[in-house]
Parts: structure tokens; C-alpha cells; sequence
């Protein structure tokens, strides 16, 4: 890639895309920038990881020929007002939530190309789900390298931005539903004698295995791969009864929509 990445923000996620961009090489620290309020706190990763700290939003983003808006979404416009007519010519991506990209054009010099996406809490570790969505008039070597800022972090979908509260649903929220799912499990099997630690372990692998076995699988339904576990009149389907009994599916469709129709509602 090449370019200089200057982060406008650099919380959790930003510090996750960061520290992905120096491993993958596409954007060592020696080639990033970053700006944020907490003073200490980004002193204290600079001298960590060896990026270089802005003297402010405006020198960041006219040094940085990419520009990642990590602020917090209430604090988007306020940025953007300081600093959006120095993003001509930019490549400029916003992981704010709810912050849209007609928003996000009224508050950037036109001549910027302007990308959205929503990274999942599982990019702290590379294995994030990116929703990515620009405008229509974004040339295809902007949009290359932001798909390539987020592959270097996880797996990166292009979406639709009619569909971000939906998909937003699914994979933004999406790790959180199954850590309660897990968490109910791991305290299933601690009532049945199994210690806290290996449970845990246990619960963990499997999750992990399971959604590599799917993600290794395309070709093979959902439904077979889980026939291949369940044996007639075996343990794993009187799991799966009593989990349908209880009303699970439904739940989980009940859950995906009340996550998508929060969403509309903050945007």
C-alpha cells in the first residue's frame, strides 16, 4: 500500500487495525500517524509501538494520504468540521456507527473518497468481519486499499449501506451472542461436575472448531453439517429437542432484528 495511515482517534479498534497494518507490512508503525484526546494514554502506546503522535487533527490529516476517523460517532461532526476541507485528494474511511456516508459528505471536501465500514470486536485478534460500503463515485484504487486496511485485521465484506443495520446485527453484534451462548454452556457444564477453567477450554475449541468447520464447508448446508453430529436417538439430538423446545430459533430471529431495528434507530 504504501501510503501513510493517519488515525483521527485511536481507541480499541484503532489500535486493533494499527497493530494489523504492522504486522501484515502493508503499514508499519514508522508509517502511521495518530491523534486522541487522552494525551497519556497515546504517549504512552507511541513510545510502545513507535508510530508518530500529530501535533493535531489538521497536521494529521494533511500528512496522511489515508485518514481513519476512530473518534467516537457523537464527536464526527465536530471533527470533521476542523478538518474536512484538508481531506481533498484523500482516501478517508470512518468506522464511526450510525455516522452515514451522505453524513460523512456533508462534512468532507467533495474531492475525498469516502468509504464506511463496521469492523467486529474479534479484529482485536486478526480474525474480524469487516462490512465495507463507499460511495458510488470512490475509484477502485481507494477502495483496494481500504478493503486492504480491514484484510489485514479479518475478512472484509462489501455491503450495501441500505444493509449495514442488518448485517451490523449479524457480525457486529454477532460475537456478543455467542459469548453468552458459551458462557451458558460453560455453566452447563460446571452443574454437571466439569471444573471452570477446562469447561471453559472446552467450550471455547469447540466454538472455534465448529466455525471453522462451516467456514472451511461453503458447499455443505448448515442444517447437514449438523446432521453429521446428530445420531438417531443420540445425545446430540436430545440436546438439540430440548434447545428447540426452548425456543432457540426463534430467539436467535427475534435477537438479530431487535439488534437491526436498534441500529435504524440510532442512525
Amino acid at each position: 500500500m504504501g501510503a501513510i495511515v493517519g488515525f483521527l482517534g485511536y481507541g480499541r479498534m484503532a489500535q486493533a487495525i494499527s497493530e494489523g497494518l504492522d504486522k501484515s507490512g502493508l503499514a508499519p508503525y514508522k508509517r502511521q500517524l495518530a491523534s486522541d484526546v487522552a494525551k497519556a494514554s497515546l504517549a504512552k502506546l507511541r513510545e510502545k509501538r513507535g508510530f508518530a503522535e500529530a501535533r493535531d487533527n489538521v497536521q494529521l490529516v494533511a500528512k496522511s494520504p489515508i485518514v481513519v476517523i476512530a473518534v467516537k460517532p457523537h464527536q464526527v461532526r465536530g471533527v470533521l468540521s476542523e478538518v474536512g476541507d484538508g481531506m481533498a485528494g484523500k482516501l478517508v474511511i470512518s468506522i464511526a456507527a450510525g455516522v452515514t456516508l451522505a453524513t460523512l459528505a456533508d462534512h468532507v471536501h467533495q474531492e475525498a473518497s469516502i468509504v464506511r465500514v463496521i469492523p467486529n470486536l474479534p479484529a482485536l485478534i486478526g480474525e474480524g468481519v469487516t462490512l465495507l460500503a463507499a460511495q458510488p463515485k470512490t475509484d477502485e484504487h481507494d477502495l483496494e486499499n481500504a478493503r486492504k486496511v480491514f484484510s489485514a485485521v479479518g475478512e472484509v465484506y462489501d455491503v450495501p449501506e441500505s444493509l449495514f443495520n442488518e448485517g451490523t446485527a449479524v457480525s457486529g453484534s454477532g460475537p456478543a451472542y455467542f459469548f453468552l451462548v458459551m458462557e451458558a454452556m460453560v455453566r452447563a457444564a460446571v452443574r454437571l461436575g466439569i471444573p471452570w477453567d477446562l469447561a471453559r477450554k472446552l467450550v471455547a475449541k469447540t466454538c472455534q472448531g465448529a466455525g471453522a468447520t462451516a467456514m472451511a464447508r461453503p458447499g455443505i448446508g448448515l442444517a447437514e453439517l449438523r446432521d453429521q453430529v446428530t445420531s438417531p436417538g443420540g445425545t446430540t439430538a436430545e440436546g438439540l429437542l430440548a434447545l428447540e423446545r426452548g425456543g432457540l430459533t426463534s430467539l436467535f430471529h427475534d435477537a438479530v432484528k431487535a439488534a437491526s431495528d436498534r441500529g435504524k434507530a440510532l442512525s
